[in-house]
């Protein structure tokens, strides 16, 4: 589902400053002992209710006056969950989720190409055109030796970045492929076409960052009466920064 990226924005905000009220908590935990219990309950709180707030994909009862808009938010409902499923799966580093968002936002560039250049008048095309007559070089043709699958998948990836996160984006994005194409195809208005297909890799940008940060490990961690670092910094935080726990909670 299409969402406004303001929307995405001020969520991101609001987990940010969730993120450093659990730093200032931690650090005042060191010091206060005494103050442990009583914050960590109003903190847990805070963000219980935080998450309650705002889930993705509320936004079907909220047409846009832009057929090509609405019919990306129709897109989003069908594949939203999938993308979202592909990503979170890959737990073992961000070098991986960042790979997968590469590897899907270039896809979808990929993919709706050939449709794109079919706007262009013969004209345009023609100018366009480029005929390279040099001969093969070995390193670019496909090894024969490989199957047809092994080489659609290093034909998918992006030199240099990591090879699982490529993986997974070639599986994920093979499930959604033809809806997406489907989606563009459907409309014949440049500025639906224009709007549909900013759209999209401006959203799929956007998804890719909030679940980023949910997957970090800000909510709800175990008792187990042993101090866990969790990557906070010891030294306090600058004045300026300083949040009361009673801000978050008038957010």
């Amino acid at each position: 589902m299409y969402i406004d990226r303001q929307e995405i924005v001020e969520e991101l905000r609001l987990r940010k400053l969730i993120r450093k009220a659990i730093r200032i908590v931690e650090s005042k935990r060191q010091k206060e002992n005494h103050q442990h219990l009583s914050e960590d309950q109003r903190l847990r709180k805070v963000i219980r209710n935080l998450i309650m707030e705002d889930e993705v994909g509320d936004t079907e009862d909220s047409p846009y006056n832009n057929t090509g808009l609405n019919t990306l938010n129709t897109l989003f409902d069908n594949i939203l969950k999938t993308i979202e499923t592909g990503y979170k799966e890959l737990a073992s580093s961000k070098e991986q989720r960042d790979s997968f968002s590469s590897h899907m936002l270039k896809a979808v560039e990929n993919v709706l190409a050939p449709l794109r250049a079919l706007e262009k008048t013969n004209d345009e095309l023609s100018e366009e055109i480029e005929i390279d007559i040099t001969p093969d070089r070995p390193e670019d043709m496909a090894d024969i030796r490989k199957d047809k699958e092994e080489q659609a998948v290093e034909d998918f990836g992006i030199d240099g970045i990591d090879l699982t996160g490529r993986d997974k984006a070639y599986e994920t994005f093979n499930k959604i492929e033809t809806q997406i194409v489907e989606a563009y195809k459907a409309l014949h208005s440049s500025e639906d076409i224009k709007a549909f297909y900013d759209g999209l890799l401006m959203n799929l940008d956007l998804y890719f960052s909030k679940f980023e940060d949910e997957i970090q490990p800000s909510v709800e961690a175990p008792e187990t009466g042993v101090e866990v670092d969790a990557g906070l910094d010891a030294a306090p935080a600058q004045e300026e920064d300083e949040l009361d726990l009673s801000d978050i909670a008038n957010l």
